[in-house]
């Protein structure tokens, strides 16, 4: 007895309907976006509420904390004053294997932001390789975010990071958001401001 062929119509249609899905994990359709990636909110208390567009999965976004200023790659490379950068669900920091700068992230979890207002005496990481990767310092530990296989949903986890930048000084960040109000990826949102 031979097996059922699988009809290529009915191959198709089943691919057509997974489309959706990999749509929403992975928005970017080729168009770069234009204008600012970068957008900040005063909260009135010395602390900013911060969203990045990261969807775009062939480019990075550079942001020197020390300035709030976004970097576009070429002033990012030649000047290597960003502090973090975000592609996705990626992020990275000016130092150790990921930039020539010095940054450090120190991963404090279960912190209540508001209570931080001096930074750590150590545990502070630089981004390291493992083989040929690197290994960003925001996901020493349990990493940033946990991802749900069966909601297929990245949510950021409980952590208050306190990042070093390149010219000395100390910024408490927590992530808030992975999505935008649409449930598009690689939008990211975090609340941060100084600490001593």
């Amino acid at each position: 007895m031979r097996a059922p062929l699988f009809h290529t119509g009915a191959l198709a249609l089943l691919l057509a309907a997974c489309a959706p899905d990999l749509r929403d994990d992975f928005p970017f359709d080729g168009e770069r976006p234009s204008g600012p990636r970068v957008s900040h909110e005063e909260l009135g208390d010395g602390s900013s509420l911060t969203h990045v567009d990261a969807s775009d999965k062939g480019a990075w976004v550079y942001l020197d904390l020390d300035t709030r200023a976004e970097l576009d790659t070429p002033t990012a490379l030649t000047t290597q004053a960003w502090d973090v950068a975000f592609q996705r669900f990626e992020l990275i920091t000016n130092g150790g294997v990921s930039g020539p700068g010095t940054v450090e992230v120190a991963a404090l979890p279960e912190q209540d932001f508001d209570a931080l207002v001096r930074a750590p005496a150590d545990g502070f990481v630089a981004d390291v390789a493992n083989g040929a990767d690197a290994v960003s310092a925001f996901l020493a530990g349990d990493g940033w975010y946990a991802y749900d296989l069966l909601k297929h949903k990245l949510t950021p986890r409980d952590v208050v990071y306190v990042v070093h930048t390149t010219e000395g000084r100390y910024f408490k960040v927590q992530l808030l958001g992975y999505y935008d109000a649409a449930g598009s990826g690689g939008h990211l949102s975090f609340h941060w401001g100084p600490v001593e």
